[in-house]
């Protein structure tokens, strides 16, 4: 189906099938240079890069899956992804705002962490941070697949939010 303007065609016939040809030569044309320019541009994407650790996974734990006899499978899984997992975990306590997440790691094993959050002015701190730990401790066993419990996470409560000062203190007269 083609689509009209309403004004005649006044483009001839020839000059269509130029622009085909031409459109069909520049296509399967190689370009020169795109190599150089490719291999600098990974070059550069490499050099910007992020630096991970990487952190030993096991999934499913060794046992009896459907009927057959299997070992752990292992895997390594970034460190910044393991912070991300527990950072949404812990995003989600009420009162508190995370921080920093840092890990405690043997070689390539996860141990623990520390999770440092702010906490709002009048939240419970004891309950906060018992949430916090337990919520990490969840996140790691999820995303690592090894038992982890609140003992084995540690939560700094860095800063607590103020009220508003909106309302300015006055002396009395």
């Amino acid at each position: 189906m083609e689509m009209t303007s309403g004004q005649p065609d006044s483009t001839p016939p020839q000059t269509d099938s130029t622009l085909r040809r031409a459109a069909s030569v520049l296509r399967d044309a190689p370009v020169h240079g795109w190599v150089d320019i490719s291999a600098a541009a990974l070059s550069r994407v490499r050099a910007v890069g992020v630096r991970t650790w990487p952190l030993d996974a096991r999934y499913p734990d060794e046992g009896v899956v459907e009927g057959v006899d299997v070992d752990a499978d292992t895997l390594r899984v970034s460190d910044v992804v393991v912070r991300i997992a527990v950072r949404s975990a812990v995003a989600e306590v009420a009162g508190t705002e995370p921080a920093d997440i840092s890990l405690y790691t043997e070689g390539h094993r996860c141990t623990g962490g520390l999770v440092t959050v702010i906490a709002a002015y009048g939240t419970d701190l004891q309950e906060a941070g018992d949430l916090v730990a337990s919520r990490a401790a969840a996140a790691l066993t999820d995303v690592l697949g090894l038992p982890y419990s609140a003992d084995d996470i540690g939560v700094v409560i860095a800063e607590i939010d103020a009220p508003d000062q909106a309302t300015a203190f006055t002396s009395p007269s």
